[in-house]
C-alpha cells in the first residue's frame, strides 16, 4: 500500500473515555466491580433490614466496596492528568504509515517505529491503540482512516 498520513488531536474527555473503557474491559477490573458491588449490596440489605448478614455495623465492607467502585474513577482522574501535563498530546499529531513502519511527528517530536517494534493493537472505543512498550502506545482515530488503511494497519501489527 502507498504511505498515507492522518493527523489527529485527542481531547480531554476522548482520552478519559477510552482509558475508562479499557480498564473495564479488563477481567480483574470487572471481577473487582462485581465483588465491590457485592460488598455494598450487602451493607445496604443489611442496614434496611432485608438481611441479616453482619453482626457488627459493617464500616470496613462498605468502605472497600465503595473504594473498590471508584478505583477506576481514580485511575482515570490520575492519567487524564498525566495526559493534561504533557503539552505535546493537546496538539496536532501527524501519524504517517508506509510499508516499513509509522512515523509519529508532533510540533515538538518525531518517532519512528518500525512493524516489528508494535508489539500490540487494541481497539478501544474509536481508537486504535498501538503499542510499542507494555505500556507506552499510539492513540490513532479511527474515523480518520479508510477501510483499506484500518485494514493495513491490522495486517502489519499481525504479521510480526
Amino acid at each position: 500500500m502507498n504511505e498515507f498520513s492522518i493527523n489527529t488531536r485527542m481531547t480531554k474527555k476522548e482520552y478519559a473515555k477510552v482509558v475508562l473503557i479499557g480498564l473495564y474491559k479488563k477481567v480483574g477490573f470487572i471481577i473487582s466491580t462485581i465483588v465491590g458491588l457485592y460488598l455494598l449490596i450487602t451493607v445496604i440489605l443489611d442496614y434496611s433490614k432485608v438481611i441479616n448478614y453482619y453482626s457488627d455495623t459493617p464500616y470496613y465492607e462498605f468502605f472497600c466496596g465503595l473504594f473498590i467502585l471508584i478505583a477506576p474513577l481514580l485511575i482515570t482522574i490520575i492519567s487524564v492528568g498525566q495526559f493534561n501535563s504533557n503539552l505535546s498530546f493537546q496538539n496536532s499529531i501527524k501519524y504517517t504509515f508506509s510499508d516499513m513502519g509509522m512515523t509519529v511527528e508532533g510540533t515538538t517530536f518525531k518517532g519512528e517505529f518500525l512493524w516489528e517494534h508494535i508489539i500490540k493493537l487494541k481497539e478501544v472505543s474509536n481508537f486504535l491503540i498501538l503499542y510499542h512498550t507494555k505500556t507506552t502506545g499510539n492513540f490513532i482515530d479511527k474515523s480518520k482512516l479508510t477501510k483499506e488503511q484500518l485494514q493495513f494497519i491490522r495486517t502489519k501489527v499481525g504479521e510480526q
